[in-house]
């Protein structure tokens, strides 16, 4: 064999050799980028501990809570009915007053002045006929001429009753018992004929109003009590008495207006503060209840894991009511499913669990 055939036979034998050397490299390469998957593998059906809560059907309230109003049981604009310039001021912001209370004064010099001429022409009229009753009983006037004396002494009257109340109208004064919470003249201040001087409002009782939803106004009667929390006084429950519902629903929600009539000796509940109405709709026989924090929201729905033969099963779920805590659930369980109370956050359908009484804290 020639010199060069040696060589290209030595050539070839390097090439399969180098090509065999390769896919030697290239598979030892496989195989390790496949051995984290093989580790990964039994990470995977590790099971996930979890708690369970097993659906046990109970009686519980089916109730919604809407947002209310705190409102002034009674309130008005205190008007000045006669017209002057504002002499006393005899109640500020934040006062509280008794009903009859006087709380400011207009100039009423002119009005006492004609008072004071009232009150000599009613004594002259009075006097007058005094004297012409003895002269009718003489016979000694005509009927018509006494009738005339008789109606004049009634005028008199009649106008001395009326410049009394002028005066009096002089003074503004509070028609119920409450507090000033806006005044809106000044001492000398001119105050027109009707033009509002003061706001009272009557706290020691207040209206609760809110709008009740078409398919509940059922729910609510007059007479009924109804109980509402505030966020600003936490801790504490009140009662209303429903007093008033709608017979109209508003046009643009279908909603009823509704009121309640609630207590306030301690002045606690202050005009204008938010509170929330609880309305009784029904009691639910057979309920599923869980814990709110037990349901998982997504893209608008809302799901549940059940634990079924020690793997994770999905169920979608409708809440129909909330209790405090807890959601009343509509459908998507059973009585007796497992569902899955702790541990759930990341869990994803058919994995494996492993039911334990607690989970360790994070």
């Amino acid at each position: 064999m020639s010199s060069g055939g040696w060589i290209w036979k030595r050539k070839g034998s390097l090439l399969a050799w180098g090509s065999l050397a390769a896919v030697v490299a290239l598979i030892a390469a496989f195989a390790r980028l496949k051995k984290p998957e093989e580790e990964v593998a039994p990470d995977r059906e590790r099971p996930v501990a979890v708690r369970v809560l097993e659906i046990e059907p109970r009686r519980v309230p089916d109730a919604i809570r809407l947002p209310a109003r705190i409102e002034p049981a009674q309130e008005a604009q205190l008007p000045a009915v006669r017209a002057g310039q504002v002499i006393e001021l005899l109640a500020e912001k934040g006062d509280r007053v008794a009903a009859g209370q006087p709380l400011l004064r207009v100039d009423g010099r002119l009005w006492e002045a004609a008072r004071r001429r009232a009150e000599i022409e009613a004594r002259d009229a009075a006097r007058d006929l005094a004297r012409w009753k003895e002269l009718e009983k003489t016979g000694a006037v005509s009927a018509s001429d006494y009738e005339a004396v008789l109606r004049r002494q009634e005028t008199a009257e009649i106008a001395l009753e009326e410049a009394r109340t002028f005066l009096e109208q002089c003074e503004v004064r509070a028609p119920f018992a409450g507090e000033i919470v806006d005044r809106f003249v000044e001492v000398g201040d001119y105050a027109n004929e009707g033009q509002a001087v003061l706001r009272l409002v009557r706290l020691d009782r207040v209206k609760v109003a809110f709008d009740v939803p078409e398919q509940d106004v059922a729910a609510v009667a007059p007479g009924q009590e109804k109980p509402f929390v505030l966020a600003a006084l936490p801790g504490r429950e009140f009662t209303g008495t429903v007093s008033f519902v709608s017979s109209q629903a508003a046009r643009d929600s279908n909603s009823f207006a509704v009121e309640l009539d609630a207590d306030n000796a301690d002045g606690a509940l202050k005009a204008g503060m938010i509170a929330e109405v609880s309305l009784l709709r029904r009691m639910r026989e057979r309920a599923a209840v869980i814990p709110l924090a037990a349901v998982v929201p997504r893209k608008g729905e809302h799901y549940v894991f059940v634990e079924s033969n020690g793997r994770a099963v999905r169920r979608r779920v409708l809440i129909g009511a909330m209790l405090g805590h807890e959601a009343v659930l509509e459908s998507g369980v059973a009585a007796g499913d497992r569902v899955v109370v702790e541990g759930h956050r990341g869990l994803q359908d058919g994995m494996a669990l492993a039911v334990v009484d607690a989970l360790p804290r994070e």
